[in-house]
């Protein structure tokens, strides 16, 4: 039976997931990144964490692909890395084509958000044609399913909604520039105004015990308004609203709903928007990108079977 190995790269952690063709999740497992990512060579560190899992978990399972989810910026074919701020010697480099010669398996990525989001979409009735995921953790991530497919932009850059530039905002970004809207609206910034303002407060507990203070209320409403105005240029069927602050304890978010509706463009998208909450657990991120892993091998031999001559030619006769 075949498998397909999802890993999901974060920041704090690397979590890896095994799937069958069935859809059977297993062996789950979960590391810190920093114990690969901070080394010399953190591609060779990250090529031994698969080649352990595999040996440990995996042992005589038969991996047709493995698809890895990484929080930054890649190529609009998706073979390169353009931007991976905590793992700077990533940058510019075919990160999925290295690990695939070094493994000796199909290795493909993506941005970790449409992982998130693959996983959403396939929780839904049917799949949509067009929807928008928004997932606040430590930055904003923001996944972009456009005419039923994933949209990358010309770059692989689109979905950036977090580096939109905020009148009056001096704060400086990770990405190097001045006034982004995710300086001001992410996990990030919530845990500057707790170490600040509530410094008694453990972080999960900050809705709860805070959620009434001026400045978390306009909090969520940056949110809802950055939200919203990308509501009215897409005008999608579907919002996803996930990421780990929006599931913090007491977090208000019927009133970012509400706000969000509020500042929606009358009759549509107002009137045509359904917004689900994401249940985003640990294992999210590995399982669908399991599940992409599956798509992709799926699109791949699809491709494989038109590109041979014979069966286009029986293809184009039943055509005609």
């Amino acid at each position: 039976m075949q498998h397909f190995l999802g890993i999901d790269i974060g920041g704090t952690n690397t979590r890896l997931m095994l799937m069958d063709s069935e859809q059977h999740f297993s062996c789950y497992h979960k590391v810190a990144t920093p114990s690969w990512a901070q080394l010399q060579d953190p591609l060779a560190g990250l090529q031994r964490i698969i080649s352990e899992y595999l040996q440990e978990q995996a042992s005589g399972v038969y991996v047709e692909m493995v698809m890895l989810g990484l929080p930054g910026i890649l190529s609009r074919d998706r073979e390169r890395v353009l931007s991976l701020p905590f793992i700077p010697a990533l940058d510019n480099q075919p990160v999925a084509a290295l690990l695939s010669a070094q493994l000796g398996l199909s290795v493909v990525m993506d941005k970790d958000v449409n992982h998130l989001m693959w996983w959403d979409l396939n929780q839904l009735p049917s799949l949509p044609d067009v929807a928008v995921g928004l997932y606040l953790g430590t930055g904003l991530g923001n996944s972009l399913w456009l005419n039923r497919a994933f949209y990358h932009g010309v770059h692989g850059a689109a979905g950036e909604i977090g580096h939109i530039p905020l009148a009056g905002n001096l704060a400086q970004c990770a990405c190097g520039k001045t006034g982004c809207v995710e300086t001001l609206t992410s996990g990030n910034w919530l845990a500057g105004w707790a170490r600040q303002y509530a410094t008694n407060t453990p972080l999960a507990q900050l809705f709860t015990e805070h959620g009434q203070h001026p400045d978390l209320v306009e909090f969520v409403e940056r949110l809802a308004r950055t939200i919203a105005s990308e509501m009215n240029i897409l005008d999608p069927e579907y919002l996803v609203l996930g990421g780990g602050v929006l599931a913090m304890a007491g977090f208000p978010i019927e009133r970012l709903e509400t706000s969000i509706r509020q500042h929606l463009r009358a009759p549509y998208p107002a009137l045509g928007l359904t917004i689900v909450t994401s249940s985003v657990t640990d294992e999210t991120g590995c399982r669908g990108a399991c599940m992409a892993a599956q798509r992709e091998a799926k699109l791949r031999a699809t491709l494989s079977f038109i590109d041979n001559p014979l069966n286009g030619a029986i293809l184009a006769r039943k055509k005609a």
